[in-house]
């Protein structure tokens, strides 16, 4: 069994200080704050959330989508820690808005380690090192192929979060464990996964040690080689992100032209129950959808709260079976599974959206085909003399530091794939264009 105590430890990655912190700020509100603050955070306002270069200003990005699953993730962190203050089950260190700020600051940084264009990115990635000549892959290990083959946006974010690059010391931005194992959607790596069918991972060969670590700090229960148990904070986080994208999707769609308001007021009224008269009159959609998007959004935060805690002995057991929106008393489950449902449908397919993710995969291919080159002259090369003119010029852009002569292959490609996935949308197209042209002279 994993206990509160370690699970919710104040401590640092890469720091002996585990104070929780005084005047009412602990070190797990540091966590959202260094997140917040983090350039890796501010450029999610230039990357999609599910349409790609919008026009429309209204429309999310990443970095509204986070910071709206941060706010849900937030209340209900806030709810379940009361919950457990009030069965005696918190450790002596630990209050309960504790738990809402862990699940905030966790919430905050889910997509941190996204590429641009969204999923299309990540996808793209992956086919690329499929595709590419046996000559890129050949000097590295089966683990690290798995890596590269099946790249992952989370453990881009894990990556991100605990890499040197992003803070003085080692452990990165320093998060505290809590947060770190809180923020590990799926707590193993690529090649050691117990389900190698959904692609999905958190953590690189490179960043296997400090899975390890926080797994060792907080308890994770083990469940082979860097294999391990959900940290329960997860589910929230998870939920959280289900529900804002579920529901925020089609408020886009709407925004866009794409769906009906109908659609939107069809799903949630099953799930309300004392709809005012007034709302009959109003003529005006967006305070038609603010006033069911919060009457849904207070009635899920209930509902999944309780079932967390009515779930409480699964989840530090590590035995939860699916997600914990799956465990939800009422018609919440089912509305959320509509909307996803419709929203893949009627809305990730809409033909736009998939013109321009086309375009992303050509992107993406142009910057991995020119980087990956590279790093293949790069770790071939004895000194800087022996580099071509376009490597050396490609190894400016990048860094210096970060293209070691002679470096490890698996090492480079994945200081590529920082470069890559720190880029804004609007950046990699331009890029592109760049190299394109450049190419072509």
């Amino acid at each position: 069994m994993m206990n509160w105590q370690k699970l919710l430890s104040p401590a640092r990655l890469g720091s002996n200080h585990s104070s929780v912190g005084e005047f009412g700020r602990s070190n797990f509100h540091k966590d959202y704050d260094r997140i917040i603050f983090s350039s890796a955070f501010r450029r999610l306002q230039r990357k999609t959330q599910v349409h790609p270069l919008p026009e429309n200003d209204n429309i999310h990005t990443r970095l509204t989508h986070s910071l709206e699953v941060s706010c849900v993730a937030r209340s209900m962190g806030l709810m379940v820690g009361h919950r457990l203050a009030e069965k005696k089950h918190l450790p002596d260190h630990v209050e309960a808005d504790h738990l809402a700020a862990i699940s905030q600051a966790a919430a905050l940084a889910h997509d941190i380690g996204n590429p641009p264009f969204g999923h299309a990115g990540e996808y793209a990635i992956r086919q690329w090192f499929a595709e590419a000549d046996e000559k890129f892959l050949a000097p590295l290990s089966d683990a690290q192929r798995a890596d590269l083959l099946t790249f992952e946006g989370n453990a881009q974010g894990f990556r991100l979060l605990t890499n040197k690059r992003t803070g003085l010391h080692d452990g990165g931005m320093r998060l505290t464990y809590a947060t770190l194992a809180s923020f590990i959607k799926y707590p193993w790596t690529a090649i050691d996964s117990p389900f190698p069918e959904k692609r999905k991972f958190g953590a690189f060969q490179q960043e296997a040690p400090m899975l390890a670590k926080v797994a060792e700090v907080t308890g994770l229960i083990s469940r082979g080689t860097h294999c391990y148990a959900r940290h329960p904070l997860v589910y929230l986080v998870e939920a959280a992100d289900d529900i804002c994208y579920a529901l925020i999707d089609i408020e886009d769609g709407i925004e866009l032209e794409l769906v009906d308001f109908q659609v939107f007021e069809n799903l949630i009224m099953p799930c309300i129950h004392d709809v005012p008269g007034e709302y009959h009159h109003e003529q005006s959609v967006p305070r038609k959808m603010n006033f069911l998007r919060g009457r849904i959004m207070t009635g899920l935060l209930a509902a999944t709260s309780d079932a967390f805690i009515a779930n409480e002995e699964q989840l530090l057991a590590g035995e939860m079976t699916g997600e914990l929106l799956n465990h939800v008393d009422g018609p919440y489950n089912d509305m959320i599974l509509r909307a996803k449902e419709f929203s893949e449908q009627q809305i990730i397919l809409n033909r736009r959206k998939v013109q321009i993710e086309v375009g992303a995969f050509a992107c993406i291919e142009v910057l991995l085909e020119t980087f990956c080159r590279t790093a293949l002259e790069i770790h071939q090369a004895h000194s800087e003399s022996e580099l071509s003119y376009r490597a050396a010029r490609v190894r400016e852009l990048i860094g210096r530091d970060d293209l070691p002569i002679n470096g490890g292959l698996y090492d480079l490609y994945l200081s590529i794939l920082d470069y890559i996935s720190g880029m804004t949308d609007d950046f990699a197209a331009r890029l592109t264009r760049d190299i394109g042209g450049s190419q072509g002279r």
